[in-house]
């Protein structure tokens, strides 16, 4: 487990923020660690239904907005000293920051000056539209951040056990790994900085198959269509395929046996990427996930 760390956790006023933070007290947070609180205020509005202002209409600063800025700056001090009181309860070296502006900058920010060795918020699960149109401040933080980036949501539905209790109860942490750096890299961290040996880890890969299909979109004689792709590709390849997939995982569970005592098994899968991790999260239950982040821009993504 890595020492004298500095993590940088996020926090507002929603009950999403309460719950990442106090599950990063009791998943995340060492004894040697240092934290530092941020609470990043955004300034109110002074019209009474922002949603009808014109891009316009420009709202001279009244000695009533002055109040509220005072007041949303010591709703936010308030907020800041709760979580740094959970803190001292457990003797964890802690400070507090307020600023006022966008979030996702100041985090991203803040996390460059003091050298973070993590980032940790909470994710308010906004539906794709919202996100599309607003943009996720943690899917900002995951891919503008130099440092790893823990995003906590609440579970939706009840858990076997839940993590803000069962202190020492084994955890079940899903690892999911590619042939990449990034891949390798979010597991090493996951095994010296999160990971525990009362846990139990899983190796997990998805493995694409080799084989193509017979059809496949290309230019045909009225433009764009499905035409005939021949494969030289028998199924030995494929076998050789899933093969080389296992031995991926039994390397990176070697490393594990080698450089920790935490136990580990690995799974392999077949299919989509993205739809595999989701299913297998579901159908073991994980408590939780670790996967290396590509850092790819939003046209990317």
């Amino acid at each position: 487990m890595a020492d004298n760390r500095k993590l940088l956790v996020a926090v507002d006023d929603s009950e999403t923020s309460a719950y990442a933070f106090t599950w990063t007290l009791y998943n995340l947070i060492k004894q040697d660690d240092h934290v530092v609180i941020l609470n990043v205020a955004q300034a109110p509005s002074l019209l009474p239904n922002p949603d009808l202002a014109s891009d316009y209409i420009v709202t001279p600063l009244e000695p009533s907005g002055i109040e509220l800025e005072a007041t949303v700056t010591e709703e936010s001090t308030a907020l800041v000293n709760k979580y740094l009181q959970q803190c001292a309860l457990y003797n964890i070296s802690c400070e507090g920051k307020v600023v006022k502006g966008d979030p996702r900058s100041w985090i991203v920010d803040q996390a460059d000056r003091i050298s973070a060795d993590m980032v940790v918020v909470g994710s308010h699960a906004y539906g794709l539209l919202k996100r599309a149109l607003f943009g996720s401040s943690s899917d900002y933080v995951l891919h503008n951040t130099i440092c790893p980036v823990a995003i906590i949501r609440q579970p939706e539905l009840p858990q076997m056990h839940d993590p803000l209790t069962s202190v020492g109860v084994s955890r079940k942490i899903v690892i999911a790994i590619d042939r990449s750096a990034q891949a390798f890299h979010a597991f090493k961290w996951g095994l010296h900085n999160f990971c525990r040996e009362s846990d139990k880890v899983i190796v997990y890969h998805v493995h694409h198959p080799t084989t193509l299909p017979v059809t496949a979109v290309g230019t045909g004689e009225f433009g764009m269509e499905e035409v005939y792709v021949p494969t030289d590709l028998k199924e030995k390849d494929d076998v050789q395929a899933l093969n080389d997939s296992e031995h991926l995982v039994e390397k990176y569970m070697q490393y594990a046996s080698k450089e920790t005592k935490i136990p580990c098994e690995g799974m392999v899968v077949t299919g989509p990427t993205e739809q595999k991790v989701c299913e297998g999260l579901q159908a073991l239950q994980a408590d939780a996930v670790v996967i290396g982040s590509y850092g790819r821009g939003m046209l990317a993504r």
